[in-house]
């Protein structure tokens, strides 16, 4: 009798610490697991609150800073470009001349290869000097017949073409962008390329 009463003892101790075993361990889980999602919730609050302070998606340093994809082209085949862009700042056309705006866009042009360049997009402040990115450095493609470009993001899809308002075709001293509202109807100038300049 009183080995039987020994081993239902036993047994209940054994089925004790093995259940407290299981609790401490999910305990241990769930505080790590919960630590972690707040880390990463703080981490996403701070790049929030980095990202509205430093610059805007429209013509507004209070708006969120526009962040897209890198290209999620649906060409298979790639186009070579027929038109000559040039790296540097081409620059809203309306503030050229006498016509001084306090607030314009700018769109800095890198990277240029047969089939793409990186485009960047900036609001400067002419009375400060001040720039902000407003659309994060990202890749065209040239499509069609190779006198355009497309950028193909998650969020937006950008459209660029290249008038020939100065006489220099095929090299681009003139671009328009559609799909980004703060660049909708205006035209974008580089008047330092050799050989293209105008004042």
């Amino acid at each position: 009798m009183k080995a039987k009463l020994l081993k239902q003892v036993i047994i209940l101790l054994i089925l004790s610490l093995a259940f407290s075993n299981i609790l401490i361990g999910c305990s241990i889980n769930t505080s790590t697991t919960d630590s972690n999602i707040k880390k990463d919730s703080s981490v996403s609050q701070d790049e929030k609150k980095e990202i509205s302070k430093d610059s805007s998606k429209e013509v507004n340093p209070t708006e969120n800073l526009v962040k897209d994809e890198k290209n999620i082209s649906t060409q298979t085949a790639k186009v070579s470009g027929k038109v000559k862009v040039y790296e540097g700042r081409y620059f809203d056309e309306s503030n050229y001349g006498d016509h001084i705006l306090t607030t314009f866009c700018e769109v800095v042009i890198s990277n240029i290869t047969d089939t793409s360049f990186d485009f960047t997009i900036y609001q400067s402040n002419a009375q400060t000097g001040e720039k902000k990115v407003i659309f994060l450095k990202n890749t065209a493609v040239f499509i069609g017949d190779g006198t355009k470009a497309a950028f193909y993001g998650k969020s937006y899809t950008l459209n660029f073409t290249f008038p020939n308002n100065h006489g220099a075709y095929p090299v681009v001293t003139d671009m328009k962008i559609s799909g980004f509202e703060p660049l909708e109807g205006k035209t974008y100038v580089n008047n330092g390329i050799p050989g293209h300049e105008f004042g």
